[in-house]
């Protein structure tokens, strides 16, 4: 079977990827987004993650996960499937067929456009579900949605989409430049498959919280957007709503929700991304003069280290 009717695969390999990342990181988007909303003292995450619970036990913690899940469905098919064939086009570009460091960001930043699109919809459900202003206002995502559609219009579904960009192209294009750059000129075989899986993570973790302190401001700015009811409208632009909670609450409320927010993207991209990575290479959807990545490597070892722990090929 040829490459190019194999092309769809990376689009399958994007579907995959955001449902594992989605059901592993939910309760941490829970509590980035109760901070995020938050208008009064900065909240504590152990005392959050017990007020939530007792709002409706440990499924509390997954509420609004349906439409979070559910989006990140074509969310990592829109922003990964955008990355692979972008990275493609500009390798294309090179007579030795690389990809510039420049093109590598810009293949990032090209992903939050796509990324934004498709997510966006089904964020203004999720925020709304998860504020805890709404709690008993909707039974649930379809009560939300269709509550939504009927009082606000559709266009409500594109609440937040503005700052939802910033934070997705700023995020993307320094987390998936550098991960690129790391992954083809920095990162070495250790000789074990646990510490390269091991280094997989936390190199993504540590890249991925470093770009957070970039983007945070404007995510948070996104979760005030699309809590908002008809008729309370106080944030209609991006930057004057930057702006606005600055000088109203300070510069440390541009960071509410951070650790929970740092973490969740670290370890929740990493992972996306490294079964995005090995899907492609599981359905020979790579092109064929490009090697697995780094992180595809160390998928694969982590995968074979658990399930042939003792090295004689017997598979657990």
């Amino acid at each position: 079977m040829g490459k190019e009717s194999r092309e769809h695969y990376v689009f399958l390999s994007g579907a995959i990827s955001g449902v594992i990342e989605g059901v592993t990181i939910q309760p941490l988007e829970m509590l980035k987004t109760r901070f995020q909303i938050n208008t009064g003292e900065p909240l504590r995450i152990i005392p959050t993650i017990k007020e939530i619970i007792k709002e409706g036990g440990v499924l509390q913690l997954y509420r609004g996960g349906l439409p979070e899940i559910t989006g990140l469905i074509p969310r990592a098919t829109a922003a990964l499937s955008t990355l692979e064939f972008s990275q493609r086009l500009f390798k294309s570009w090179q007579a030795d067929g690389s990809l510039k460091t420049q093109y590598a960001y810009l293949s990032g930043g090209l992903s939050g456009v796509t990324e934004g699109v498709a997510f966006s919809p089904f964020q203004v459900i999720k925020v709304r579900l998860m504020a805890k202003e709404h709690l008993g206002r909707y039974a649930n995502t379809w009560d939300c949605l269709a509550k939504v559609l009927r009082s606000e219009g559709p266009l409500a579904l594109t609440t937040g989409l503005g700052p939802t960009l910033w934070r997705n192209c700023i995020w993307n294009s320094l987390y998936y430049g550098t991960m690129h750059e790391l992954e083809t000129r920095h990162l070495q075989p250790l000789g074990s498959e646990v510490l390269e899986a091991a280094r997989s993570f936390g190199v993504g973790l540590t890249v991925g919280m470093a770009a957070t302190c970039f983007n945070a401001p404007f995510d948070v700015v996104k979760s005030r957007f699309q809590a908002q009811l008809p008729g309370e409208r106080k944030y209609t632009a991006t930057l004057p709503a930057l702006y606005t909670i600055y000088t109203e609450e300070g510069p440390r409320a541009l960071y509410r929700g951070f650790l929970p927010k740092a973490i969740r993207l670290g370890v929740g991209q990493t992972i996306g991304l490294m079964v995005f990575q090995r899907c492609l290479t599981a359905f020979g959807a790579r092109e064929a003069d490009e090697p697995p990545p780094a992180a595809a490597r160390e998928m694969s070892a982590a995968w074979l280290a658990f399930s042939d722990p003792t090295g004689d090929g017997i598979m657990v």
